[in-house]
């Protein structure tokens, strides 16, 4: 491939004087007069306890070790992370808490400002802002061979495929960390054609893939964007396990069927979608790609209809205005920007990543890219909100529970609604017309339930705890009862009703056959308590819409051309989906996609 371009040495220098010049005043004054030793605070993280030591000489901060944390590696791992460096440089526990991480943030300056008041320090001094210079700073002038904007998975999938083509790869994240969605995601992977997927014994075919996800979108899909999936989504899925690949390591299973999907092509990675993350950031790592945190794109550059580059503005105040050959967008969606959806979204919780703002979209739109769909936004069951207002799903439980436990979902009227192991659109529908809608259990399913829930890091026992201590006074509403009359009591839902649609399903499963919703029934509910009962909530938080690709994964204009230099990856491409989320389709489109755009950038690269 032809090497006209090099960023490595330029790129080190560049960072380095970019972290000098915003290196902000030592505070150190503000510690003063400390008792040397190593002391020992803890707060409550989002995952748990989060315990640190800090070590201290008599005028500074020399050391934070974290001793117990169980946040997402990804995402709270790797805002502790910035945060520990953050105080050491500035000697004061008045740094800003890490975007997307602000549970585990403010956690860990609790903990460190414990362990600090135990040492003699001034703790009013240490929580004072400390200056930093507002002078402006010079652009510095990049160049490299392709610029990927954002480090999710499609971002990170697509800087590995183009650099293991021989291409150089510089990526842009605003963040300061890496993962996006993909951290938070359960990382349930379709894999249609793929040697993974015949080795087990299942028979799938690109056709019934992509037939299987119009019919879910209500044919709203995009069916260009669906059919390239279907076709390419077994050989990247194959990239993805490969040593010679990602090298990511998914989970011996034999997928089944669902609602969605007639045949099992979703396989689930080990350490979920975070897990996914770290292992594509080691391979881009060992592959040379340099990756530049809390940088933004902000602006495309484009001359004479071609795509040159991207400005980006680092958030010390560095600008930078990066050449390239190709510029491959992989910043995800617009779920978090409230000006692009409509008032029923916005009364909904959101559940998606708080980067999802549609930065990359705006770019694109600015040089004359087409889009689809920009109303679509996926709206899930199967969710609770938490204290914060976030919404959190929990369908690996309710799906775990369904199938083999006695539970039901009722509305506030104590009424079943609906064939709870129906599709998610299906679930999704119904509870649209409820005030309130609640899943009901006997002892077995909640256990099965909490279980698998915590398991999928959807909550931890000890927020579960306090919220059935709580028994139905807080948000999520979690309540427990000896008997079913007393469990309705708890939120005003009308008691017999509740118990006779638990003996009109209880007389389904005696039958067999469900004549009512036509679910395929498994346990009964059990005839003595205690029973449980929990909130069940809809939740956006991801976008459907977005940027109109090409085969070769090259944004297309208004005019129907390729913009020259311009890719995308992810969920910043619209109408895969449709109207819905169909399982494994996002998860598979952000590997798929991303292994797309790179192989093909470094194609076009290396026949130049």
């Amino acid at each position: 491939m032809k090497q006209n371009k090099v960023i490595s040495i330029l790129l080190a220098l560049t960072l380095l004087l970019s972290a000098c010049s915003a290196k902000a005043p030592s505070n150190t004054e503000a510690a003063v007069d400390l008792t040397p030793g190593t002391y020992e605070g803890t707060a409550d993280g989002f995952g748990g306890t989060l315990k640190v030591a800090v070590t201290v000489d008599t005028d500074k901060i020399t050391a934070i070790d974290v001793l117990e944390q169980t946040e997402t590696p990804a995402l709270g791992g790797a805002a502790i992370t910035q945060l520990s460096a953050a105080i050491l440089d500035k000697q004061s526990l008045a740094v800003d808490a890490v975007s997307g991480c602000t549970v585990t943030s403010n956690a860990f300056i609790e903990a460190v400002k414990g362990a600090l008041s135990q040492s003699g320090a001034d703790m009013d001094a240490m929580m004072r802002p400390v200056e930093v210079s507002n002078e402006t700073k010079d652009t510095v002038s990049l160049s490299t061979q392709v610029v990927v904007v954002g480090a999710g998975g499609s971002g990170l999938a697509a800087a590995v495929s183009a650099a293991q083509g021989g291409a150089e790869v510089l990526v842009l994240e605003k963040m300061a960390f890496a993962g996006g969605a993909t951290a938070m995601a359960g990382g349930g992977t379709n894999a249609t054609g793929s040697e993974r997927q015949k080795s087990v014994g299942i028979e799938d075919k690109p056709e019934w893939l992509f037939m299987d996800l119009m019919l879910n979108g209500h044919f709203s899909n995009d069916p260009n964007t669906v059919w390239l999936y279907a076709n390419t989504v077994g050989k990247a899925f194959d990239w993805l396990v490969a040593e010679d690949g990602a090298g990511i390591a998914y989970k011996d299973q034999v997928p089944s069927p669902s609602a969605e999907h007639r045949v099992g092509r979703t396989f689930s990675p080990e350490g979920a979608g975070s897990g996914v993350v770290s292992s594509l950031l080691a391979k881009a790592e060992s592959l040379g790609v340099k990756i530049m945190y809390n940088t933004p794109a902000k602006e495309l550059i484009a001359k004479d209809g071609k795509v040159t580059g991207v400005k980006a503005l680092s958030t010390d105040g560095v600008p930078y205005e990066i050449t390239a050959d190709a510029v491959i967008l992989a910043s995800g969606g617009y779920g978090a920007n409230e000006k692009r959806l409509n008032d029923s979204v916005r009364s909904l919780a959101y559940a998606g990543a708080v980067s999802a703002t549609g930065d990359g979209l705006e770019m694109a739109l600015a040089v004359g890219a087409d889009s689809l769909n920009l109303d679509k936004i996926n709206i899930q069951p199967h969710s609770i909100v938490l204290p914060d207002g976030r919404g959190q799903h929990t369908f690996q439980g309710c799906l775990a529970m369904y199938g083999g436990t006695g539970s039901i979902l009722v509305s506030e009227k104590g009424v079943r609604f609906v064939n709870e192991r129906g599709s998610a659109d299906s679930i999704k529908t119904a509870m649209e017309n409820n005030k309130h809608s609640y899943l009901v259990m006997d002892s077995a399913s909640f256990e099965t339930y909490a279980k698998t829930c915590i398991a999928s890091k959807n909550y931890t026992q000890e927020q579960l705890d306090t919220w059935l201590a709580a028994n139905g006074t807080m948000t999520p509403v979690f309540a427990k009862a000896d008997s079913l009359e007393e469990l309705a009591g708890i939120v005003s839902m009308p008691g017999d009703a509740l118990a006779a649609s638990v003996a009109k399903y209880n007389d389904s499963v005696e039958k067999g056959v469900d004549e009512e919703y036509g679910r395929k029934v498994s346990a009964p509910m059990a005839k003595e308590g205690p029973y449980y009962l929990v909130e069940m909530n809809l939740r956006y938080y991801a976008s459907l819409g977005g940027l109109r690709i090409n085969d070769k994964m090259q944004v297309v204009s208004t005019t129907g051309d390729a913009l020259d230099g311009l890719y995308a990856a992810g969920e910043i491409v619209g109408g895969l989906c449709g109207d819905i989320y169909a399982p494994g389709a996002l998860f598979g489109w952000a590997m798929t996609s991303g292994y797309n755009a790179g192989t093909s950038v470094a194609t076009t690269l290396n026949n130049k």
